[in-house]
């Protein structure tokens, strides 16, 4: 009797919950995660730069910034708050002596290499389950030197980047061909509609880039043009054209702690969402964004949100994430004739008392989003009770709340 082939074995692959779900008829979240900071042929973070492109470095954070999002996706999977149930996590590494050391977790995550073969490798195997059905979510992520000419462009480098003989972009990749390779056509017709994808990365352009003749990359997929696109894609870049990534060495990046506190707090406003028996409050790619830059106060105005045509669900909680509320009170003279200053809730009218305001300018209070208004009596008729208007409380509302009373 002949052998069966066996199946190819894909060594990016550390979870895998395909055959559980799949048996089940449901759905599930696609998870593609690439960390490269030992570039194999680049100098080290203290050496010299070298001429040309060589004048990249090693980096210390991108790999232990891509087992990061793994670890978290991983998390709120067993929290049920993925907005579809992780089937899938692959993650490509290049991490550098300095995070194997601090984290020995990210030392037996497993995986594959991140050079650009195991890249391309991955992503046919990750568009292949992607592309089982038209509800299925993706996640691509990708951490480590970008280079570009163009605005338009975006190049990712392989951990084998300048590897010789070849050309010098020979290991590289844009994210563009990925993108547009993720498109429905008639090969891929009920690829998942929800697509995510992150980049954090630089977006300058070397002064080598500018010698070379010609800046074409491998392609990874042939992308069918002219096919009618209904995705849901959002693009989050960390930098904006021209900026910089950056990490602490041997931790994540800056991009990437904001964006695990975002994943976790980042939902506007509760909602009634189709196929979820309980209102919910949703992580959306425009909430993303919001909680990118909340979290990461620098980060403000640097996050770059792209190819929006609608606001996905990526995750989601169950109750209302907390948040730091600051009032400021005017006019300070009158702040001691305040008897009472009260925050109301008002779907449940729950109060808190806003203490501090004595001293303290804005005063701070931790609250949960939701509906609120301030109520402030005054203890010798000084000025008049004050009522606010309701005002919603979440991410998005400008801080310190400003509150005028006695006129």
């Amino acid at each position: 009797m002949p052998e069966l082939p066996q199946p190819m074995l894909d060594p990016s692959l550390i979870y895998d919950k395909r055959a559980e779900l799949n048996a089940a008829g449901k759905c599930g979240f696609h998870a593609l995660l690439i960390g490269v900071s030992d570039y194999a042929n680049l100098s080290e973070p203290n050496d010299l730069p070298g001429p040309g492109l060589h004048a990249l470095q090693k980096l210390d954070f991108p790999a232990r910034s891509a087992f990061r999002i793994a670890t978290k996706l991983k998390q709120l999977d067993a929290q049920q708050r993925l907005w579809r149930p992780l089937k899938t996590i692959r993650l490509l590494t290049a991490a550098s002596p300095l995070e194997l050391t601090n984290d020995p977790e990210l030392a037996a995550a497993g995986g594959a290499p991140a050079n650009w073969k195991a890249i391309h490798d991955a992503l046919y195997a990750w568009r292949d389950d992607v592309a089982k059905g038209e509800d299925e979510l993706s996640l691509f992520y990708f951490c480590g030197h970008g280079i570009r000419r163009s605005l338009e462009e975006s190049i990712l480098l392989a951990s084998d980047f300048l590897e010789k003989p070849g050309p010098q972009l020979a290991k590289s990749f844009r994210l563009s061909n990925v993108r547009n390779g993720m498109a429905p056509s008639d090969e891929y017709p009920n690829i998942g509609r929800y697509q995510f994808y992150f980049v954090d990365a630089c977006r300058d352009k070397p002064d080598g880039l500018d010698q070379l003749d010609d800046t074409q990359t491998p392609k990874i997929f042939d992308a069918a043009l002219n096919h009618f696109d209904n995705r849901k894609a959002p693009t989050f870049f960390a930098t904006p054209p021209g900026g910089l990534a950056a990490g602490k060495a041997g931790e994540e990046t800056y991009f990437i702690k904001a964006l695990e506190w975002a994943l976790e707090n980042a939902s506007f406003n509760r909602e009634n969402v189709d196929g979820k028996d309980t209102p919910i409050w949703p992580t959306t790619a425009q909430s993303l964004k919001a909680g990118l830059e909340f979290a990461d106060p620098n980060l403000a105005g640097r996050v770059e949100l792209t190819g929006l045509i609608s606001d996905p669900i990526l995750c989601f909680r169950l109750d209302p994430p907390s948040l730091e509320l600051k009032v400021s009170i005017a006019p300070p003279a009158l702040r001691p004739s305040i008897k009472h200053a009260r925050l109301i809730e008002l779907e449940t009218g729950a109060e808190t008392d806003l203490s501090g305001y004595e001293v303290d300018d804005p005063c701070r209070v931790s609250v949960v989003a939701g509906f609120y208004r301030i109520e402030v009596e005054p203890a010798d008729g000084a000025f008049q009770p004050v009522k606010t208007s309701i005002v919603p409380l979440n991410i998005r509302t400008k801080m310190p709340w400003p509150l005028r009373i006695g006129g």
